[in-house]
């Protein structure tokens, strides 16, 4: 009895993993020769059982003419990508090129981390890059090139790949999103988060699609149409959001669209459930705008567990609103680690942060962008707001120089 309990209790910590991979691919569909040469068709049948593409599930067959628009306008961006250690297939993913160099065709491809971790005979993923590692892009046209790893953070799931074309590809339009939404009834005129802002607004039932790019001829595109949700991801990383569209495993670190072929995601591959978890394309690119900076991955540590505040349960929600009537939104911290410079400062477990600099925070991505450039030693001067407390509370945080996390490193002042 006790060793199925902690086989129960493993698998159950295996779903809690956002990144989790097992090695054995289910759901198989039949394999084609015509369209195989013999060595492809070898690697295949002999180092890995072929995964399905996106049309084996769900309404995926059925596109309308909206979601086929918008999948075209991207489609020749959105490449296929395989990685081997040693000569050993390691994984399959699909992946989207968002900058290239037109002086030497020089392109990145930005993709899921899972393409080059190291594996386990558990079945799970170290954050180490693997060992031997070769990675393999594919084009739209069956054009295939050998990439190199640029790039990647094991924290966010996200890498990214360089390789050099015969000539100048096609970038994919990213678009920043905007995670605002109005959580209260009364502040419905407050519902705009930037009149003016070029930021994608997110809205639940709002249409996205989820891309991806098949890893064998005819390399054929793969599309997911799906709804936004308020529902959240059950893992540790709170930056994910999740869509109800239905992909596949070699899916894993393509594009999430808008219907106006906007790029405003990377997907990630959930066996338990009907929905796609996808980071915002925010995170993807403040990340890589510090790496070009810097040299290396970079991100900020608030010694806080954060989202947004209409994750909040409903009777939270209702004692905040009652204390400040006109709390529309703001970062609820769900965690304070203990000894952070958040810790030392004063900020609680429950407190919703309404302000950073003097500038109203209303959403967690909006407060990522206000605090992504701040260095060691800077002060995050915050307005929060307690469900037990009738005004705001000022807060100022010093940004610590030493990181809770070995994750977490911010730049220093010069």
């Amino acid at each position: 009895m006790m060793n199925r309990t902690m086989r129960m209790h493993k698998e159950a910590l295996k779903r809690k993993n956002p990144w989790f991979r097992e090695n054995i691919w289910e759901h198989l569909d039949e394999l084609n020769p015509a369209y195989y040469t013999p060595d492809l068709m070898h690697l295949i049948t002999n180092s890995s059982r072929k995964r399905p593409k996106f049309h084996n599930k769900g309404d995926n067959d059925h596109l309308d003419v909206h979601t086929k628009k918008a999948v075209l306008k991207v489609s020749s961006s959105i490449v296929a990508l395989l990685s081997y250690t040693g000569e050993q297939e390691l994984t399959q993913c699909s992946g989207v090129i968002i900058e290239n160099n037109d002086d030497n065709n020089g392109h990145i491809v930005l993709t899921s981390a899972n393409l080059i971790r190291l594996p386990t005979k558990e079945d799970v993923m170290e954050d180490k890059l693997a060992d031997a590692l070769k990675v393999m892009i594919y084009l739209y046209d069956g054009g295939s090139y050998q990439g190199e790893v640029r790039a990647y953070d094991f924290h966010y799931n996200i890498a990214w790949i360089q390789f050099r074309s015969h000539s100048s590809l096609a970038t994919a339009k990213l678009r920043l999103v905007d995670d605002y939404i109005n959580v209260n009834p009364d502040e419905e005129k407050s519902f705009d988060l930037r009149p003016q802002s070029s930021h994608f607004n997110f809205v639940p039932g709002h249409p996205i699609v989820a891309v991806g790019r098949y890893f064998a001829k005819p390399f054929d595109v793969m599309a997911a149409p799906g709804e936004f949700t308020l529902g959240r991801c059950d893992f540790d990383c709170k930056e994910l959001f999740m869509g109800t569209c239905q992909t596949t495993r070699c899916g894993e670190g393509g594009a999430l669209i808008n219907l106006s072929g906007e790029v405003i995601g990377i997907i990630y591959y959930y066996e338990y459930g009907f929905t796609t978890p996808f980071m915002p394309i925010n995170i993807a690119k403040n990340c890589w705008e510090h790496y070009k900076r810097y040299g290396e991955l970079r991100r900020p540590s608030l010694g806080v567990y954060a989202t947004n505040f209409y994750t909040a349960e409903i009777y939270f929600i209702e004692k905040v609103i009652q204390k400040n009537p006109s709390i529309c939104n703001g970062v609820f911290v769900e965690k304070v680690i203990q000894g952070s410079s958040a810790d030392l400062a004063g900020l609680h477990f429950n407190d919703v942060i309404v302000q950073c600099g003097g500038k109203t925070v209303r959403s967690f991505l909006e407060f990522l962008e206000m605090v992504w450039d701040k260095k060691v030693g800077d002060v995050l001067q915050l307005s929060v707001v307690r469900a037990s407390q009738d005004d705001p509370i000022d807060v100022n945080m010093v940004v610590d120089e030493v990181a809770i996390e070995k994750f977490y490193r911010w730049p220093r002042n010069l």
